[in-house]
């Protein structure tokens, strides 16, 4: 089987061959392109697959030593040693692998964000190691406390993610998905020739771009050996990283840094509620279903998304005055789909006389977005600026991207008052 590499390489040779091309050469070569680009991403699921093969024994026994409050605690004092060491040095070799240059001295690998031994009886998967549940007093007493898993944690925590979006990790280098519709077939007469195409194929590159997580711990926490103390500080952190790269995939601006998330993707439907914005109601969730089915892109995990504001209103505006059935049901559907709610999508949007106070909403086939992530998180422990509270500050790094892969299977409101 060809490597993600060796088939990116062969995608952009034929991507370039494509030209002025015109007719049946034409259309053979988005074929080919078709057929490499499903290639491509069955090998990177493949490849992000074996990334996630369980480790042999004595490897997951080695990691299972790894401390995360350890990691940090002689990160304070430049000390690191042991297990937290020896992946220390293995993430900074994963971030040189993963072309992600600079970086802070201290890394977590992503080895650790998602491996680990054997649960309960040997059965199941321990997918959390950042404890030391083989030794007294630094966790073997908690071991029967239910583990987290970093990075299955984080997905759990993206709204993004639940809608259907792809998550992808152990990325190495910058990654190129194809864009835009497949090939098209005609019906032909005999002797008729297959008519002239314009496909609307495009590429777009996704690389690593840096997302802070900024926490804060005491030196006394993360000098216990709890594996209380190792849960808190690994769900601070999931969360807000959750909330931070599910901001960047529903509204990312693509600049200053940020991907470009489905609200500002080029290409997306849009429905408008009116000149100053207006409240939302049943014929303009039907409507944005109608936008997204006149491009063929009702399939897939069809989702809306939108704040906690319009969500209220979904579930006290009834879709007939006078009639107690509601926009949103106690089922969580609004016109046939699920309603998901995240407050990354905007309250603060403006139209008309309608100022910083527009919300946003979302509605599309969620399995045409990937986020990406490459490495595993970088480290900076700062014991100055808040030393007057004794606390530590820990910024942790994570690097992702953002692909819309098909704009218009989307549609969004930008200009619903609430």
């Amino acid at each position: 089987m060809k490597t993600s590499r060796e088939l990116s390489a062969e995608l952009n040779a034929r991507m370039a061959t494509l030209g002025d091309k015109e007719g049946e050469e034409r259309n053979a070569i988005l074929r080919d392109i078709e057929g490499l680009t499903n290639e491509l991403n069955t090998v990177l699921a493949a490849e992000a697959a074996l990334k996630n093969k369980p480790l042999q024994d004595p490897e997951k026994r080695e990691i299972k030593r790894f401390s995360i409050s350890k990691f940090l605690r002689e990160a304070y004092y430049n000390n690191l040693t042991g297990i937290e060491r020896e992946m220390n040095d293995e993430a900074i070799k994963e971030r040189a692998n993963a072309g992600i240059t600079g970086g802070e001295r201290f890394s977590i690998p992503s080895i650790l964000l998602r491996e680990g031994g054997s649960g309960e009886g040997g059965s199941e998967p321990d997918p959390f190691p950042f404890y030391n549940i083989g030794t007294a007093t630094e966790g073997a007493e908690f071991a029967h406390v239910t583990r987290i898993s970093y990075a299955e944690a984080l997905r759990n925590n993206l709204v993004c993610a639940k809608a259907g979006a792809t998550y992808l990790t152990g990325l190495q280098g910058n990654v190129r998905i194809v864009k835009g519709g497949g090939a098209s077939a005609s019906w032909l007469a005999e002797g008729a020739s297959a008519p002239k195409e314009k496909q609307t194929f495009s590429a777009i590159t996704m690389s690593p771009k840096r997302l802070q997580i900024l926490s804060g711990y005491t030196l006394d926490l993360l000098k216990q050996t709890s594996l209380d103390v190792e849960v808190h500080i690994l769900r601070d952190m999931i969360r807000s990283h959750a909330e931070a790269l599910d901001a960047a995939i529903l509204a990312g601006t693509g600049s200053d840094g940020q991907p470009t998330g489905v609200l500002n993707a080029s290409g997306i439907n849009s429905v408008a509620m009116g000149t100053n914005g207006g409240n939302i109601n049943f014929a303009k969730l039907v409507q944005m279903e109608e936008e997204v089915g006149i491009d063929n892109g009702l399939i897939g995990s069809l989702v809306y998304i939108t704040n906690s504001k319009v969500n209220s209103k979904l579930k006290t505006t009834p879709q007939v005055a006078g009639y107690p059935v509601y926009l949103k049901d106690s089922n969580g559907i609004s016109n046939g789909y699920p309603v998901l709610v995240s407050n990354a999508v905007p309250s603060n949007l403006t139209k008309g006389t309608s100022s910083q106070n527009c919300s946003a909403m979302l509605f599309g086939n969620w399995n045409e977005v990937l986020a990406g992530q490459w490495g595993g998180i970088d480290i900076l422990i700062d014991p100055l600026s808040s030393k007057e509270s004794a606390v530590i500050e820990v910024t942790a790094y994570a690097y992702h991207d953002v692909c819309v892969r098909r704009a218009d299977s989307f549609c969004k409101i930008a200009d619903i008052t609430t």
